[in-house]
């Protein structure tokens, strides 16, 4: 679905490319996570698969990024509107109208798609994504959760096959972040939506994913694979990989549930085991 072909992407007159030598394909139907310490060109790769990069950020592109044969060089993110939707992590920036119904209606204004077309449309991702009960409550009374699901709603409506998101639970409570996760397995599961996504809080998400892209370095090549293979060399990782690390778990934990499963043989290495106790510090008398 989405494939790039030795791509690199340097801004101004940067001694160094953002990202550098990628080469890599994801599938159609999976949700495939985007990881990486910060500044290793996380959001470039994402920005180059809506056409935002380079014709909005400006920079050179070297290569080809496709995105179901279109070649994001040659297509503006406008005329990828229709393919590929695009979340950031912060939805009040998204939004360009004051309703939820409205929110989700104006994309496909945009691409000029019959009223009967839009209305259908409105009504399928209101149930989809639990907003039927919103559909007339005004977008800033709504809480962090529910704006995401709005702003993932307003994409979802011109059908797109991609879904991009970054860090889109970052700024979320953990129970509107299971929200959001909760509507990303839904889509994917169900509607075989192609999901590329950047967080930085992985714990959330790791174990949802099917593959994992990870970014070492600024301008070093990407490392794919699956989800547990990753997260046992990647330099970010959630505190539970870290535990399997420490542990010699292979391969290692992603959730803390399947952590619980594999403990037992970790709590007999660990009996009788005590850590010790720190030197009290005695402060002499003035």
């Amino acid at each position: 679905m989405i494939r790039f072909d030795n791509v690199s992407v340097t801004y101004g007159d940067a001694g160094a490319p953002a990202i550098s030598g990628v080469d890599l394909t994801v599938p159609e139907g999976e949700l495939v996570l985007l990881v990486g310490p910060s500044g290793v060109g996380k959001s470039t790769l994402l920005g180059a698969v809506c056409g935002l990069v380079p014709h909005f950020t400006g920079g050179t592109l070297r290569g080809r990024v496709t995105v179901d044969g279109r070649d994001t060089r040659t297509h503006r993110p406008r005329e990828l509107a229709d393919l590929v939707g695009t979340v950031g992590q912060d939805p009040l920036a998204h939004f360009v109208t004051d309703t939820v119904e409205d929110e989700l209606a104006y994309g496909m204004e945009s691409l000029g798609l019959a009223p009967e077309v839009m209305r259908r449309r409105v009504e399928e991702t209101l149930d989809l994504l639990g907003l039927a009960e919103l559909r007339d409550r005004p977008i800033a009374t709504l809480s962090g959760g529910q704006q995401q699901r709005v702003a993932i709603g307003s994409v979802l409506t011109p059908h797109p096959k991609v879904l991009v998101l970054d860090e889109p639970t970052s700024a979320l409570d953990p129970a509107a972040a299971e929200e959001v996760l909760a509507v990303l397995q839904r889509l994917v599961h169900d509607l075989g939506t192609t999901v590329l996504m950047a967080e930085h809080r992985l714990e959330r998400v790791v174990q949802y994913a099917d593959q994992v892209i990870l970014l070492p370095a600024p301008g070093t090549p990407p490392v794919v694979g699956a989800p547990a293979e990753i997260m046992a060399v990647s330099p970010v990782h959630p505190p539970v990989v870290a535990l399997g690390r420490l542990a010699g778990w292979d391969p290692v934990a992603l959730s803390v549930r399947d952590a619980r499963r594999r403990a037992g043989a970790l709590r007999e290495r660990l009996a009788g085991r005590f850590p010790t106790p720190p030197v009290p510090v005695t402060r002499a008398s003035p």
